[in-house]
């Protein structure tokens, strides 16, 4: 009887995310969807809604948190498996990116969420600065950081907002040459003495 109520409850959930992905895709705005309208696309009564969530923006904060947790998962589980460093990161997390295009393009690009965008690409990206294997002083280091985040963040955001035009490898290669050259510049740079006059 229980096994049966958590089956419920996860479908019925999924149903609902599912529904708000849609209506976010359609509205752009979680203050511009009601309980209504999301129970009425789901097909699922009011009082199922309210069993779980107090508003639409408490299932928004539940999704994101689930893709959070699912693509570190997947990002762990892809290092464990292959002790082959950064390229081998990137490339499967943009891979990840594109087979669940519909969830990221909806919280990245469309921002329903703008906070979300940082905090996805900060979790996600830093594991792929930690494999560039690069040591910078640590005056510098969160503008350093700073750099790598942003940059490869607007990349990967133009690649989804191109329909992956490039394949992910090229992204990938582009992402690690890029971000690999800057840290080698700036760790010459800082290694050299500076003049005074």
């Amino acid at each position: 009887m229980n096994t049966k109520n958590n089956q419920r409850t996860r479908l019925s959930k999924m149903l609902f995310k599912n529904t708000l992905i849609d209506l976010l895709d359609q509205k752009g705005a979680i203050s511009k969807i009601s309980v209504r309208e999301l129970c009425e696309k789901a097909e699922l009564n009011r009082s199922t809604f309210y069993a779980h969530y107090n508003e639409p923006k408490d299932l928004l904060i539940e999704l994101e948190e689930e893709l959070l947790q699912s693509t570190k998962e997947h990002l762990e589980k892809i290092g464990a498996e292959n002790d082959l460093g950064a390229h081998r990161y990137i490339l499967s997390f943009l891979k990840y990116i594109k087979d669940n295009d519909k969830f990221f393009r909806t919280l990245l690009i469309n921002s329903a969420d703008p906070t979300f965008h940082s905090r996805f690409m900060q979790q996600s990206i830093i594991q792929f600065i930690e494999n560039l294997e690069i040591s910078f002083s640590k005056d510098i280091e969160q503008y350093v950081y700073s750099y790598i985040l942003n940059g490869s963040s607007g990349i990967i955001t133009q690649w989804i907002r191109s329909d992956y035009e490039a394949d992910e490898n090229t992204i990938c290669e582009l992402l690690f040459a890029i971000n690999r050259s800057a840290l080698i510049n700036i760790n010459m740079q800082a290694k050299q003495p500076h003049n005074k006059s």
